[in-house]
This record gives structure tokens, C-alpha cells and sequence, in this order.
């Protein structure tokens, strides 16, 4: 029997096991210093491997998310072109899962039945209704952008618009098991984490990953406190992505109790993804982290409550204590409720509230700069803003006007009708199956708005693949596949 499952193990190798050799290959390709041959073999090995199993390339494409802002390069003749690596993972992805349907569709001996295709296109249309109204939104995006500011609009509607909608698609075309899903997602925060909190004991590696293509250090002194980046160019944008992914790993490390590896697995992330939000220093994650750490021990309570009644307000009294107690720590340390970055925020807001009363369908994508900075001749700034780092703003630092200004009152309307879709899905599946994985999304995507109010939700390569992932692990057409229920 041990040799038997050994030898199932070898000819049927789990999805994991696939996607770590995918990864493996997707960082051959990635290191700029391995010769470029080595790194064109690794990049083909990948393209085999997802005709082999194309959701270990979408795991590749979650756990290259965060490096958005470190490109690989390829030197050329005269010029040197560069390549995000999750967009690459992505395109791949894709080509291997087309290339599996073309050869199904070759090898089907009877012709699809238009009726049933008919019936299946009207279906999808009304459940991918708010889908379309993004697409359409980023289009308008696009066409809106200032003529200094198209090539960004460009690349923006690419990144934020066509590669989160196909990579949502391709996870539910390929019906990717909601733990790989999860188990991606909480391994992106736990590498991303521990690179933070090395640099926070003194240890840099983020030089050795790649060159970050971002104007600041790794490690910066704000309010007399130090604050790590990562890979990423500010210690919010850390705090944004890691107040995400924590949360669902939490879950299920108490969810998966009985399953020790795998609770270990999600334990470890969690953890490295909680210290990587504490070494940010960044007060809308810790405040963020609380929230969802209280969506979690509410629903764990309610779950194991006899007296709903009684746990319900014993759940309200906690999420109260737990957030005075977060807010006083962040004052003290940060500085007073009107220190910091509070009253730069609402500045950009009431800048950000004249530019729409101008132009009531939006800027375009990613044409907040364009306005907000005075070089463009468009800028209703405020003077107290000028010379300080406040002056190059990219977004004006709330989910509400970020999303109007980018994709207009079509884009809000979008992102509105697919959250509701998203907490009707979620809270049903908490109440009526008692799933912690769902729990567990929850409670991240809760603490993504919160945060958003303040700082970004969406308009990142990293979040916005996070908010797709997030959105899948909650979907019906996921979950009705039968995969993963915990």
C-alpha cells in the first residue's frame, strides 16, 4: 500500500505540488543576473507546466502580485524592456488554459449545442452584469485620460480593469479548489511580511529580489517611529495588502485545527502577516486588523454560542474595547488625532470634490496626478500642500472618490453592485454552512473598506488581484463545485 501511494503521488501530483514547481520556474525567469537562456527555459517549463494544471499558474500570478512595482528586464538592442511578473504568469495562464479547451473542443466528436450555448450566454450576462459595467467603465477611463496622462490611463486599464476581470474568470473556468486559493493568497502576505519585518531587525533582502521602481527607502522615519516597505514603496502599502490576506489565513488556521500541516500553514502566514502590519506603523491597517480580527472572534462566538443573543452583545462590547485600545496605541505612537497625515487627507478630499463637480464623470484612470500636481496647469491644490510630499499625490486617499475619479459614476456603481453580491454570498454562507473560509473573507474585505476610507482599496496590481481572489472565495460558482467547504 506505501509503494502504491507513492506511485499515485508521482503520476498524479497534487495541485500544490505543481504550483511550487511553477513558481520555481516563474523565479528562474525572474532573477536578471541568470543568463538568458536559463531564464527563457524556466518561463517554457511554466508555459508546459499549466497545460498540466493552470491553476498553478494562477497561484504564480497571487504570489507574484506584490512585486508589481519590481519588474523583471530582458536586455534588448538599444534598449532594455521590462516585465511585471504576475502579468506574465497571467498571459501564460491563459494561453495554457486556451490551448486546453481548443484541444477538448478537437477532440469532441459531437458539435456543441447552440441552444444550450444560447441559453448559457443569457445566464452569464445577468450574473456577470456588474462585471461588464467595470469594463465598460474603464473603457470611459480611458477615453477620458489628458493627453500627457493616455499612456497611464493605458497601462492602468490593463492592470486594474483586463487582468483582474481574466484572472477572475480563469479561476472559475478552471474551477481552482478554494483552499489552493486561500492557501496563495496567505502565502503572498506571510513572503511579503517576512521581508518587512527582517528589514524592521536591520536584514534588507528587498535589494536582492529586484530593483524597486519607487522613490523612496526601504526602510523610512516618520513620526519618530521606523517604518518598513517591503517590496513595496510606502509602509501603508504594505499594511494595505497584509490587513487583507491575515485575515483569511486566521481563519482557517482555527478553522483547519484538526488538520495539523495545514493549520500550521495558515498559523505561520497569519502571524508573519500580523507582525508585518504591527512594523508598518501603518494606524488605518492596525485599526483595519482590529475590525477584522472582531468580524472573526464574532462569527468563531456566534458559531459556538448556544445564546445567540448573549454573544452577539458580548461580541459588540469586544470589537468597542478592541478599538478604543487599538486607537489609543496609534495616537500614541503616531501622534494626535489631527497630526500626521490627517489634514493633508482632507485636503485631497475637498480637491478631489472640486475636480468632480467639473468633471462629474471622472478624471480617467490614474489622472488624478495630472490634475492634483501644478507642472499640468490643472491643479486645484491647496498652498499649505506645496513642497511637500503631498504636492505628487496619485489618489486622493478614499475608496469613494479614488473609484469615481478613475472609472465614474458607472465604475461606483459597479463596485457597489459586486460588493453587495459579495457580503450577500458571504453572510449566507457564515449563517447557513458555517464556513470559516467565507468567515475568513469577510473579515478581509471588511477591513479593506475601512481602511479604504483613508488610504487605497482597489486601484493597485496587488489589490485589486487580492479583491478578485477575495471575491472568488465567496462566489456561488465556486462554491457550488463542491470544492473546499470548511
Amino acid at each position: 500500500m506505501p509503494a502504491l501511494s507513492l506511485s499515485r503521488r508521482l503520476t498524479h501530483p497534487s495541485p500544490a505540488s505543481v504550483a511550487a514547481m511553477m513558481a520555481l520556474s516563474l523565479a528562474c525567469f525572474y532573477v536578471g543576473a541568470l543568463p538568458l537562456p536559463l531564464r527563457l527555459t524556466g518561463l517554457a517549463l511554466f508555459a508546459l507546466l499549466t497545460l498540466v494544471q493552470p491553476v498553478g499558474g494562477l497561484v504564480c500570478v497571487i504570489l507574484a502580485a506584490p512585486l508589481y512595482l519590481m519588474p523583471t528586464s530582458i536586455e534588448g538592442v538599444g534598449r532594455t524592456w521590462l516585465f511585471s511578473l504576475h502579468e506574465i504568469a497571467l498571459l501564460v495562464t491563459m494561453a495554457g488554459v486556451t490551448g486546453r479547451w481548443a484541444l477538448q473542443q478537437i477532440q469532441r466528436r459531437s458539435p456543441p449545442d447552440p441552444q444550450a450555448m444560447a441559453l448559457h450566454i443569457r445566464t452569464a450576462g445577468v450574473l456577470y452584469a456588474p462585471h461588464a459595467l467595470l469594463a465598460l467603465a474603464g473603457v470611459i477611463g480611458v477615453m477620458l485620460a489628458v493627453p500627457e496622462g493616455r499612456g497611464a490611463a493605458l497601462r492602468e486599464f490593463r492592470w486594474l480593469i483586463v487582468e483582474p476581470l481574466l484572472f477572475y474568470g480563469l479561476v472559475l473556468v478552471t474551477r481552482m479548489p478554494r483552499m489552493l486559493l486561500a492557501g496563495a493568497l496567505a502565502l503572498s502576505g506571510g513572503w511579503v511580511a517576512a521581508i518587512g519585518v527582517l528589514q524592521f531587525v536591520g536584514l534588507d533582502l528587498a535589494p536582492l529580489i529586484g530593483e524597486k521602481r519607487a522613490f523612496s527607502e526601504n526602510v523610512i522615519v516618520v513620526d519618530g517611529v521606523r517604518r518598513v516597505t517591503s517590496v513595496y514603496g510606502h509602509p501603508n502599502n504594505l499594511g494595505l495588502l497584509l490587513e487583507r490576506v491575515g485575515p483569511l489565513a486566521a481563519a482557517l488556521a482555527i478553522g483547519l485545527r484538526g488538520e495539523k500541516r495545514s493549520s500550521r500553514f495558515f498559523a505561520v502566514c497569519a502571524t508573519l502577516s500580523l507582525a508585518g502590519v504591527a512594523v508598518s506603523f501603518s494606524r488605518g491597517a492596525w485599526l483595519a486588523s482590529v475590525v477584522a480580527a472582531t468580524v472573526i472572534g464574532a462569527g468563531w462566538f456566534l458559531f459556538r454560542s448556544q445564546d445567540q443573543r448573549a454573544m452577539r452583545w458580548s461580541a459588540l462590547a469586544l470589537a468597542g474595547v478592541a478599538l478604543a485600545a487599538v486607537a489609543g496605541l496609534a495616537l500614541t505612537l503616531r501622534g494626535g488625532p489631527g497630526g500626521g497625515s490627517v489634514d493633508a487627507r482632507l485636503l485631497l478630499w475637498r480637491e478631489s470634490l472640486e475636480y468632480l463637480q467639473r468633471q462629474p464623470f471622472g478624471l480617467g484612470l490614474d489622472q488624478f496626478y495630472y490634475y492634483h500636481n501644478p507642472a499640468f496647469g490643472r491643479s486645484r491644490i491647496d498652498p499649505s500642500l506645496l513642497g511637500t510630499s503631498e504636492e505628487y499625490a496619485a489618489h486622493p486617499h478614499n475608496l469613494l472618490l479614488d473609484a469615481w475619479i478613475n472609472v465614474g459614476p458607472i465604475g461606483v456603481l459597479a463596485f457597489g453592485w459586486l460588493l453587495l453580491g459579495f457580503y450577500r454570498n458571504a453572510f449566507r454562507s457564515v449563517r447557513e454552512r458555517r464556513d470559516l473560509m467565507a468567515l475568513g473573507a469577510l473579515a478581509a474585505m471588511t477591513a479593506g473598506l475601512i481602511h479604504g476610507l483613508v488610504d487605497r482599496f482597489y486601484f493597485v496590481p496587488d489589490l485589486a488581484i487580492t479583491f478578485w481572489a477575495l471575491m472568488a472565495v465567496v462566489s456561488v460558482e465556486v462554491r457550488s463545485s463542491g470544492q473546499d467547504a470548511v
